[in-house]
């Protein structure tokens, strides 16, 4: 499984790829719609229709091996400056890929951190997924 952040006007950067051990969580893929609810004089039921997308929420946990805690300390700088920044996401398999459209890293988040052992949590969201 990958993780490919590419930045506007910037270059693809790889956040997590599970064949060379980084580890990937996905903890939540979240893609709403937005539903107007109709209300008929009396009607007895309600209608719901579409009225298009949402944003949606991506979030995922990379857990990356590094050789030693100045590693780790560097690894969070470099991730910490990312943090705001609009492009696309891929995330998937060889088969498989979701493209994130509209994306905005609105989040770097230290999950976990003991010495070189490092979970950063990505919070993006995104206007459309394909």
């Amino acid at each position: 499984m990958n993780l490919i952040w590419t930045p506007t006007g910037g270059s693809p950067v790889t956040l997590g790829d599970d064949s060379v051990k980084q580890t990937i969580t996905v903890e939540q893929l979240d893609a709403p719609a937005l539903v107007q609810k109709l209300l008929f004089f009396r009607g007895v039921n309600a209608q719901l229709v579409t009225r298009g997308g949402d944003e949606g929420v991506f979030i995922a946990v990379v857990q990356p091996s590094l050789a030693d805690s100045d590693a780790a300390s560097a690894y969070l700088k470099s991730e910490y400056a990312r943090s705001g920044q609009a492009g696309s996401l891929a995330w998937g398999r060889v088969g498989t890929t979701f493209t994130f459209t509209g994306a905005v890293l609105r989040r770097v988040t230290v999950a976990a951190l003991n010495g070189a052992r490092l979970r950063v949590r990505y919070t993006f969201g995104f206007s459309s997924m394909i």
